[in-house]
């Protein structure tokens, strides 16, 4: 199903990993893509659930025949900034989403260094996904982000790995309060610097 959720098994991420390496090839990843940083590894090891959909992974001609009209703004394979996959999971009573997100040479903006627009796609991004998993179970296309307010705190140089997480503070009703952020990360997945902080406003669809 277009709508489905794969939760993969430490095997099926190494799988992952090769079939990226081999779309590179291919000619069909930006390089420095073709692999997921080690420390997103270490979420799912942790038993957090891979949130992936077959619309960010199959490319255009798949989207095209599924009722899409071009690529993934955000996790297409050419994106300027593409989040790899998300990780889903419970971090001190809270629902939490966290995304590895690598900036392309198209990110660029001055000399070397990303556009300030990339990271508030990110933010825009993961605040919609964080929405769709309130419940702690990924229910895709279930609502829509409403706000977005976010203060950019440090630059990002074009080729970094970092993490995107955010993390549900507040629901009532249909409205979900969401709290995010773009960090760098230690190997250990430890957090080295924060680069951006959002707060954000999800609205659940009327069921």
């Amino acid at each position: 199903s277009m709508q489905k959720v794969l939760a993969l098994s430490g095997a099926a991420l190494l799988s992952l990993a090769c079939w990226s390496l081999r779309r590179w090839r291919r000619g069909n990843v930006i390089p420095g893509r073709e692999v997921l940083p080690g420390w997103f590894a270490l979420l799912e090891r942790a038993g957090a659930q891979l949130v992936m959909m077959p619309e960010w992974q199959n490319g255009v001609s798949w989207r095209r025949a599924n009722g899409w009209v071009g690529d993934d703004y955000v996790h297409g394979q050419q994106a300027p900034v593409h989040i790899g996959a998300y990780a889903l999971r419970t971090l001190d009573g809270a629902t939490q989403l966290v995304g590895a997100a690598h900036f392309g040479p198209h990110a660029e903006s001055h000399k070397g260094l990303c556009h300030g627009g990339t990271m508030c796609a990110l933010m825009d991004d993961v605040i919609g996904w964080t929405g769709f998993c309130a419940s702690g179970v990924c229910e895709p296309w279930s609502g829509f982000t409403v706000q977005v307010n976010v203060a950019l705190k440090a630059p990002v140089t074009v080729g970094s790995w970092l993490r995107v997480e955010g993390t549900v503070s507040k629901v009532d009703g249909r409205k979900v309060w969401v709290k995010a952020a773009l960090v760098s990360v230690a190997e250990d997945g430890s957090a080295t610097a924060l680069h951006c902080e959002a707060d954000g406003l999800f609205l659940a669809t009327r069921k």
